[in-house]
């Protein structure tokens, strides 16, 4: 073997990438793998969080005592509607409601853990009949139903607790009573098949759909008012209301439902 002697080219080993590109690259694809893994474990927690019996969740709630208002005619009157409503919406044995009725002016109605629903008297009184009034109970209760609160909690406190642990976050209260409500947030997706099962029930209720929709003429019509406005879908958890009436009467039209029926009034001591 003949030897020759060659000389190394200069620059051999220097890359054209500045290094801190480099570095840039490098941080950026280890955020993203953060981001998808921390992801993909909270819609895994999510996915499993509907088998957790209710009677974990009624206890787990029971830690977080929501305000109980005075027994009156408006108490009476929500838990009568109550219990009709579901009675039409087949709810699993082990699931109950309780209501609450809250005296604040919040334009405002939520489900929240064990089967709790809080209706607020600042959006009981902007309702216009009681069909309305069953919408927006059947609503909250279908949430309860699908199991969403403990789904919700679930999801956002496995998230939050992975991103503490990554981030070095010592001080996070996530199952404190603030902590719970502010990670209970349901998806668009939640929200849209809770309307879904929530007509159904106005429709077995009253044998037809007429009025349900007013729930969401008047939270429109109280958005305009208040100078808060629909916003953008995309950025919003909940459909804007007017996309939810014409799903809702898309689908009153495919299931044959009559949108012609009477309407309910509510009681003299709700509307005053």
């Amino acid at each position: 073997m003949k030897f020759e002697h060659r000389d190394i080219p200069e620059g051999i080993n220097v890359t054209d990438v500045h290094p801190l590109r480099e570095l840039a690259v490098l941080l950026c694809g280890a955020v993203l793998l953060i981001v998808a893994g921390v992801y993909v474990l909270g819609l895994s927690a999510g996915l499993m969080a509907p088998y957790i019996p209710f009677e974990i969740e009624r206890k787990l709630a029971s830690s977080f005592p929501v305000e109980q208002g005075s027994e009156g005619e408006v108490e009476a009157y929500l838990q009568q509607v109550t219990d009709r409503v579901v009675d039409v919406m087949a709810l699993p044995d082990d699931i109950d409601i309780t209501l609450h009725y809250s005296q604040g002016n919040t334009v405002n109605a939520f489900a929240t853990l064990g089967g709790n629903v809080i209706v607020f008297r600042g959006l009981l009184e902007k309702l216009p009949n009681e069909n309305a009034l069953a919408m927006l109970l059947a609503h909250e209760i279908a949430h309860v139903k699908h199991r969403d609160p403990i789904v919700s909690l679930t999801r956002g406190v496995t998230i939050s607790s992975a991103l503490g642990l990554i981030l070095g976050w010592s001080d996070l209260d996530l199952m404190g009573e603030a902590g719970v409500y502010t990670l209970l947030h349901f998806s668009r997706t939640m929200e849209q098949e809770a309307d879904k099962e929530a007509l159904q029930a106005v429709y077995r209720l009253y044998g037809h759909t007429r009025g349900a929709t007013d729930l969401f003429d008047t939270i429109s019509a109280w958005h305009k008012a208040s100078g808060a406005g629909d916003g953008i879908e995309f950025m919003q958890s909940h459909p804007l209301d007017q996309n939810r009436i014409k799903t809702l009467n898309a689908l009153t039209a495919s299931n044959n439902w009559p949108q012609v029926g009477e309407i309910t009034p509510l009681p003299r001591s709700v509307v005053n």
